[in-house]
């Protein structure tokens, strides 16, 4: 189903709005570098330089009032609690028996949308899809499973790749299943989604994929394989946008982080979460925030406020942040991780 697109009339009214907020500004500025040096008396110059500022002031404000309600719309996160908010959309769900994917495709369900639901595990899979009203295809990570499956599929509007394994020790700790493992399942897995999936995707629809450490620039210790991974996914989804917007496509890929989720996968590190400062948050929680992601066709979307101040503090002060991570988070991820 392709996204809804402003009526003539909504264009037109953009167009002549943005053109009044550029106009404001010269005949404004007139008022100051034109009218003194015009042939006119004084009275005449105050008049006229009057008239100017407020023509100028009458342009500008009338702009704002078109575009304003546009620009706060961009902002707002959307309502994805109405029951109806993926009315008429068709979303894959890849990792849909993960505690994640789960919630993500009951949301989904709960909003009207319809479902395709991937995994590999087929006990768990086709239980879920059967409730859910969904259809259910067992496929795995890989560039053959991904393409065969694909081909069952007709097109979706979203796809969200739930998947994810992180390995928490330190690098000389791993072993070279790990770093296999790590990036199979972080990077190459993901990849091959997007290979699969794009040509799918109906205009103006998003490929979400799940990754972390906040846009993927924050780095810890004793994750080194999975943020290599997770940088290496963000780099491609920036590459990969790009491309589509120099093909002037609509479709993008949205490189997700979410806040730890009281999982299954990740319970037991609640108390180690919580000793960092950091709540861990229920899955349906995580699952409305990608679809928020999804309706605001975000390219890049970091959950919680703490982790995107880290983001923006990395980007201007990084020595603040590689302190903080040495001093307050390295010590604590060293006593869970560092002796394994």
């Amino acid at each position: 189903m392709s996204p809804a697109r402003p009526s003539p009339a909504r264009r037109v009214a953009r167009a002549v709005a943005w053109a009044a907020m550029i106009a404001s500004f010269p005949v404004w500025f007139a008022a100051f570098l034109v009218v003194p040096f015009l042939p006119l008396s004084a009275a005449q110059k105050a008049g006229v330089a009057a008239a100017c500022i407020a023509a100028g002031e009458a342009l500008f404000w009338s702009a704002g009032f078109v575009l304003g309600a546009e620009v706060v719309a961009k902002f707002r996160a959307p309502n994805v609690r109405t029951g109806a908010s993926f009315r008429g959309k068709r979303v894959a769900v890849i990792g849909a028996t993960g505690g994640l994917g789960e919630a993500v495709a009951r949301a989904v369900h709960r909003e009207g949308g319809a479902l395709v639901l991937l995994a590999r595990d087929a006990s768990r899979l086709r239980p879920l899809a059967d409730e859910l009203g969904a259809q259910s295809i067992v496929a795995d990570l890989s560039p053959e499973s991904l393409r065969s499956a694909a081909s069952e599929i007709a097109a979706v509007d979203h796809v969200v790749c739930a998947t994810g394994v992180d390995v928490r020790r330190s690098l000389d700790a791993h072993s070279d299943d790990d770093v296999r493992r790590q990036i199979d399942v972080a990077l190459s897995g993901p990849v091959h989604v997007a290979r699969s999936f794009l040509g799918k995707l109906e205009p103006g629809g998003t490929i979400a994929l799940f990754g972390g450490f906040a846009d993927g620039t924050l780095a810890l210790p004793y994750y080194s394989v999975d943020v290599a991974a997770r940088a290496g996914l963000a780099g491609f989804c920036e590459a990969v946008n790009l491309e589509l917007a120099v093909e002037g496509r609509d479709e993008r890929l949205c490189y997700v982080c979410p806040l730890p989720a009281d999982t299954a996968a990740e319970r037991p590190f609640k108390d180690l979460w919580s000793s960092m400062g950091t709540t861990m948050v229920s899955p349906q929680a995580v699952a409305d925030f990608v679809l928020g992601a999804l309706l605001s066709k975000k390219t890049v979307a970091v959950m919680g406020f703490t982790t995107r101040a880290l983001v923006r503090l990395r980007a201007i002060a990084p020595s603040l942040v590689t302190l903080f991570v040495v001093r307050s988070l390295g010590p604590k991820l060293r006593r869970a991780f560092g002796a394994r």
